[in-house]
């Protein structure tokens, strides 16, 4: 085999036709192997392999990346509202009533639905945790907080009583995921630009 010959193409030996149907032979091997595109020329030098930090000898040199998890409108919806709520349950049976807890999963789960929202349903991830809120509020009064009576209009009372006295999870929450959707949507828009 020549030097840069692959192994899945062999390259005759160097030979000089003589005849017309040497030629014609060489040409139809030539033709038959699969198509090798890699350089006959001299060898490159291979880089050097950086030096790995401290700690990372026993991983892996090669790492596979993982595609990403995209969310859709749905999606995002069921990752901001199933939590809520049942942090909504979980802390009124608790403790009785809706406090931090609830808040810091339904700002925690918004943020993360919105950087896991896709680009076609960007508006989603600010759509979305209003209505989970809300949702988390009627679950937290269907397991007795603050509530103003029985039938509909008893529990749209209490989720209103609910949402004027903590009004302030509902605006972080919202606001961190539109921030963070109007960055993703400014890179989108001077990506597509380039």
């Amino acid at each position: 085999m020549n030097e840069g010959a692959s192994r899945l193409a062999p390259r005759p030996a160097a030979r000089v036709p003589q005849s017309r149907r040497d030629r014609d032979a060489l040409r139809r091997e030539r033709m038959a192997a699969p198509l090798d595109f890699r350089s006959a020329g001299p060898a490159r030098p291979r880089p050097r392999p950086r030096p790995r930090p401290a700690g990372t000898a026993g991983r892996s040199a090669v790492r596979t990346a993982k595609p990403r998890q995209v969310l859709t409108a749905w999606g995002v919806l069921l990752m901001v509202a199933g939590p809520t709520m049942t942090a909504a349950a979980l802390e009124a049976l608790v403790t009785g009533d809706a406090h931090w807890f609830f808040d810091l999963v339904f700002i925690a789960a918004s943020f993360h639905a919105a950087t896991l929202v896709r680009r076609r349903d960007l508006l989603a991830g600010v759509i979305v945790p209003p209505l989970a809120y809300c949702c988390g509020l009627l679950t937290a009064v269907q397991f007795g907080v603050m509530r103003a009576g029985g039938g509909l209009v008893g529990q749209a009372a209490s989720v209103g009583a609910l949402l004027a006295v903590k009004p302030r999870p509902l605006f972080v929450g919202t606001a961190l995921a539109a921030a963070l959707i109007a960055a993703r949507w400014a890179g989108m828009r001077s990506a597509a630009k380039r």
